[in-house]
């Protein structure tokens, strides 16, 4: 699903317009992506917890120059599913 079929989906659901639903799903998307900048995390009970996460630096392998390389540190998003997302 993507996002258009998301908000056609929504729009069906809750009997909003397709455009009030892309404005509010918009501000959801901006809401959580600056929140994830200052490094809060956003928890959605029962759906999941999103969190950013400091991955190591790490030694790693350059195949076409052939040789190893340094890769740098640096910041990524977890993401972790609530109950509701179980597949049973």
């Amino acid at each position: 699903m993507n996002k258009k079929e998301l908000i056609q989906e929504v729009a069906i659901r809750s009997g909003m317009s397709q455009a009030d639903v892309e404005n509010v799903l918009n501000h959801i998307t901006d809401t959580v992506r600056d929140s994830l900048h200052n490094e809060e995390s956003v928890t959605l009970v029962g759906f999941g917890t999103f969190r950013v996460q400091e991955r190591a630096a790490r030694q790693g392998y350059n195949p076409s120059a052939g040789r190893k390389m340094q890769i740098p540190a640096k910041k990524i998003v977890k993401f972790k599913p609530g109950k509701a997302l179980e597949i049973k």
